[in-house]
């Protein structure tokens, strides 16, 4: 996944409200590239993901590169990442708001 993160930016309840939107002089449309709807609706197409509410959101590689390969009681392999791993992972979003 790439893209970018907008923080502070709300979710457009249609093309109409979105800042993406480029009013151009032959037409409307999308920065992104979704075909435009009408004022009322977000087209199926639109690549705008909203982010729930979450604690901070860090970099799941990081932790990964130091995971340990443990085993169950019957000998079955389980990955574990360290603690120290997980408070030391970069933030990469910030939390907002964390759900509860």
């Amino acid at each position: 996944m790439s893209g970018i993160y907008i923080p502070g930016m709300e979710m457009p309840t249609s093309c109409g409200y979105c800042p993406l939107r480029n009013e151009a002089r032959d037409g409307d449309e999308c920065y992104l590239g979704a075909s435009l709807t009408e004022y009322q609706n977000r087209p199926d197409d639109c690549p705008l993901i909203p982010v729930p509410p979450h604690g901070d959101l860090i970099d799941y590689e990081f932790c990964m590169e130091n995971y340990e390969l443990l085993h169950d009681d019957d000998g079955n392999p389980v990955y574990a990442v360290r603690m120290r791993d997980i408070i030391n992972a970069p933030t990469i979003i910030p939390a907002e708001e964390v759900a509860e």
